[in-house]
């Protein structure tokens, strides 16, 4: 009898980024990452930015999401994020040019709160996309 697979999906405002059969999904959880194999219980939550990555077979594929929500059922997992990029996409030279400026509005004491959040997630994302090694 074969394994059951769970079928991923991973879409953002711009594109379907990932339509595959797999063996296991791996989230950054708002409240800490997540692990999701066949047969598990519905599921609803947020995504921060972060590192994410899904099993077939022996091969890993790893990404970095920046927010979004995740749906787990009957053994589909919806991952709707802000965006999503494989690690070979990201362009980590202009990944630090935004780190360094977030930081640098932050440091501004004229922020209003709106601009505050919207200016600590640029760097949240610059982060996670810094802090996932690149692939070789």
């Amino acid at each position: 009898m074969a394994e059951k697979k769970i079928q991923l999906s991973i879409v953002t405002p711009m594109k379907n980024v990932v339509a595959e059969e797999v063996d296991q999904v791996n989230v950054p959880g708002e409240d800490g990452d997540l692990g999701v194999l066949a047969d598990h219980a519905p599921l609803i939550t947020t995504l921060r930015s972060g590192p994410l990555s899904y099993e077939k077979g022996d091969e890993v594929v790893q990404m970095v999401v920046s927010g979004g929500y995740m749906e787990v059922t009957e053994n589909r997992v919806t991952v709707l994020a802000e965006t999503a990029e494989f690690l070979d996409e990201i362009d980590r030279t202009r990944a630090e040019a935004a780190k360094a400026e977030a930081e640098a509005k932050l440091a501004q004491a004229d922020l209003s709160e709106d601009e505050f959040q919207e200016t600590q997630l640029k760097l949240f994302r610059a982060i996670a996309r810094l802090e996932t090694p690149p692939k070789n």
